[in-house]
């Protein structure tokens, strides 16, 4: 039974070099990008509904951000009320879909600062 168990792992294994080989997986990543392509994108500056929430907050944690250093950027933004109610996992989804915000709002005011200063 252990030889069989053997030539069927050879097997898949064989399989998936060869699907490797044909580049099978560059061309499902291309059909993925074709797929997202196609639909409608919003400009790179446009905030989303989540991103407008938060938006004031992360520009104030950026201002002062110039004055002093910001240990915890994503700790100022979180509502610890709602944080501290949450399990372990959910804790840490919380934490990462804030940083992910914070990222693109950030990036999305310093790209609006940086057009600014290029037109004034």
């Amino acid at each position: 039974m252990a030889v069989m168990v053997k030539n069927t792992i050879q097997a898949l294994a064989s399989e998936a070099k060869n699907r490797l080989k044909r580049g099978y997986w560059n061309d499902v990543k291309e059909r993925r990008k074709e797929e997202c392509a196609g639909r409608v994108k919003r400009a790179d500056n446009e905030l989303t509904a989540e991103e407008k929430f938060y938006y004031g907050k992360v520009k104030k944690i950026l201002a002062e951000s110039e004055n002093a250093v910001i240990i915890n950027p994503i700790g100022l933004l979180m509502d610890k009320k709602y944080y501290a109610g949450l399990d372990a996992c959910e804790k840490q989804l919380y934490v990462f879909k804030l940083s992910a915000i914070y990222i693109s709002v950030k990036r999305k005011i310093q790209k609006g600062a940086e057009a600014a200063a290029a037109n004034g």
